[in-house]
């Protein structure tokens, strides 16, 4: 996905599109014989899935359509769609930058305007960031050991961040505390941020590596490490909420 094709995914869901017209209804009428003459259910069926087809065959003559139309899963606030090839990664998307400004797991908690979920061992550092979402990073942020991210849905189905996979990243199905969940594994996948209108934040974008996304009460939950779907539905079982009461952000 080039500059080009960015721009036009974006102007593409600020404009307003008219619907579709139509077409099976037309091209029946053409194959329908004169009052009196009977015609098979197969002519029929011939007939609709010849629009089906042409349909499908305009849809892929259309690059930025090709990938749109292997969009294999929508869930936490995530948009994971499949690309051919994975857009450069600028050298200036740097971690801290990308996840906001650092505060004190004390700060997070009052501002956050939820209540947490937290492992053990705290934190080595914690960053507030663009839709309100908390990380929380173990490790530094040249070596990342685990990254957390809690975010809240204050909308409907909010795009938080939208995932660029290719070939050699597997996206799996899971089940994560009763809930839904998928699980990004193999080849680093390409990560962009968005902000509250939805927008992604192409100066966000950074590879990541082995990622569990679920939402659960209304907030969206990600785990990146590397580490096993196993150990990673172990990580997710194992936050416990913070013994701090929920107060609204300053």
């Amino acid at each position: 996905m080039n500059e080009l094709e960015r721009s036009l995914v974006l102007l593409g869901r600020e404009l307003e599109v008219p619907e579709t017209p139509e077409l099976a209804p037309g091209v029946l009428s053409r194959t329908t014989p004169p009052r009196g003459r009977r015609v098979s259910v197969g002519r029929v069926s011939l007939a609709v899935a010849f629009v089906l087809v042409a349909l499908l065959a305009a849809a892929l003559a259309i690059p930025s359509a090709r990938s749109a139309l292997f969009d294999v899963l929508h869930i936490s606030g995530a948009e994971i769609v499949r690309v051919d090839d994975l857009p450069p990664v600028e050298a200036k998307s740097r971690l801290p930058s990308v996840l906001g400004r650092p505060v004190s797991l004390a700060q997070a908690r009052r501002r956050a305007g939820f209540r947490l979920r937290e492992l053990e061992p705290r934190p080595d550092h914690v960053y507030l960031g663009v839709n309100n979402t908390v990380w929380f990073l173990n490790g530094t942020p040249t070596q990342v050991q685990l990254l957390v991210a809690q975010t809240p849905h204050e909308r409907v189905d909010p795009l938080l961040l939208e995932k660029l996979v290719a070939a050699g990243t597997r996206v799996d199905e899971v089940g994560v505390n009763g809930a839904l969940g998928a699980f990004l594994s193999g080849r680093p996948h390409e990560v962009i941020v968005a902000n509250e209108q939805g927008v992604p934040l192409f100066d966000t974008a950074r590879l990541a590596r082995n990622v569990l996304l679920w939402s659960q009460g209304g907030i969206a939950y990600r785990l990146e490490g590397d580490f096993s779907p196993g150990e990673a539905l172990r990580l997710a079982r194992s936050l416990r909420w913070s013994s701090s009461r929920v107060r609204l952000r300053l």
